[in-house]
């Protein structure tokens, strides 16, 4: 067996160290021209880095990565609505929850490769010839494999050829993301905080550190689709947003340059009705793309990868693997979907009234409910 793999996101490439500790065959193709460090901070959850420990790698992304003691949601006026305590979720999960800089991760990922990453090959089409799956190239040239894995995120080729054409959703929010250059002082540090504005409208923010000399920051607000800003518009326009920001805020955004902030439209995809079809099977967003409202968009794929492969040297045919790994994965994934729209949505409302409401609602949540869905999102089992 011989797996293709189409995109060297995190994914893609979990899924290459996982096939290789199974001594399964694969190659791996990304559209990218080149492994450049794009990207902002990311999250990972005790689920994800339990994945990881599996693929013994935890240790060294934890190396590169940064723990926070909490975890808060609390609004712009300094009221806690929600507290995580990460030494709480180690005690049960066996880790915690991770940050660090997104290209940190990928770094460490393709240090495990022992295949390279062939780059600047797009997918341009997919076709099937009885126990072979041949990917050709926008290039003029070809990948041939017994089977192919879209992990080729949202806007996913193999997904809209092979298996099903999503439909988009967009959250209502566009988001503006950054590496600031900066340290934290240790009490900040030692925290990660989204803050909720009491106007609502979609405003929230969040800065934590995720490596030396690296803050990761954040800002949505409610927005219609496509709207683009340049960056030294955006920068003015995010400081008049947040400037009711109470604590350390305004020193973080005094550190915020144009050239730092990143802009991308915070968009879903509908439910799918398979994540399969013939020799081809989709993998993270690719399957389920969701918003960040959770921090699990990257767990739910480093899940995939591992799950996927699990249900690949379990079964002597393709099929029978990826209806078992889809058996395994759509409800979780989908119900993470959801709940992350639902925290979009609740985020999006408009007024004192209403969002008193909601924080309220938040603040008032009993401690098992918390506990319920953290056991939901880190307790899944790996093996069922």
């Amino acid at each position: 067996m011989k797996v293709i793999i189409i995109g060297a996101g995190i994914g893609g490439l979990t899924t290459a160290i996982a096939l290789q500790q199974r001594g399964i065959a694969y190659e791996i193709y990304d559209a990218a021209p080149g492994n450049r460090p794009v990207g902002a901070g990311i999250m990972l959850g005790a689920n994800a880095m339990r994945v990881y420990e599996r693929l013994e790698i935890a240790e060294e992304i934890k190396s590169v990565s940064v723990l926070a003691e909490y975890i808060y949601i609390r609004n712009c006026q300094g009221t806690v609505l929600q507290t995580i305590s990460n030494a709480e979720v180690e005690e049960r999960y066996g880790t915690g929850t991770y940050g660090l800089h997104r290209a940190a991760l990928q770094q460490v990922l393709l240090g495990h490769c022992r295949q390279p990453v062939h780059y600047n090959k797009r997918c341009a089409s997919v076709s099937e010839n009885g126990p072979c799956i041949t990917v050709h190239f926008s290039d003029g040239s070809k990948a041939e494999g017994s089977l192919v894995i879209g992990a080729d995120g949202i806007r996913s080729a193999v997904r809209e050829q092979c298996v099903e054409k999503a439909r988009y959703r967009y959250s209502g929010q566009t988001c503006w993301r950054a590496i600031i250059p900066v340290d934290l002082p240790a009490a900040e540090a030692s925290v990660a905080a989204e803050t909720w504005s009491v106007k609502g409208g979609g405003l929230r923010a969040m800065f934590t550190q995720v490596g030396p000399q690296q803050v990761y920051f954040w800002m949505t607000k409610a927005m219609p689709a496509g709207t683009v800003m340049p960056p030294e518009a955006a920068l003015p326009f995010i400081r008049e947003q947040l400037s009711g920001y109470e604590g350390y805020m305004q020193a973080m955004l005094h550190h915020l340059r144009p050239e730092y902030l990143i802009q991308s439209d915070l968009s879903d995809i509908a439910p799918l009705r398979s994540w399969h079809k013939g020799r081809a099977v989709l993998l993270g967003d690719a399957a389920h793309a969701t918003t960040p409202n959770v921090g699990q968009g990257a767990g739910l794929a480093i899940e995939d990868a591992w799950v996927l492969v699990q249900c690949l040297a379990a079964s002597g045919h393709h099929e029978q693997a990826f209806e078992a790994y889809q058996q395994r994965r759509m409800a979780r994934a989908g119900k993470i979907v959801r709940l992350s729209r639902q925290i979009g949505w609740l985020t999006n409302w408009k007024g004192r009234l209403l969002t008193g409401l909601r924080d309220s609602l938040m603040k008032r949540m009993p401690k098992r409910m918390t506990d319920k869905q953290l056991a939901f999102f880190y307790g899944v089992d790996l093996d069922a």
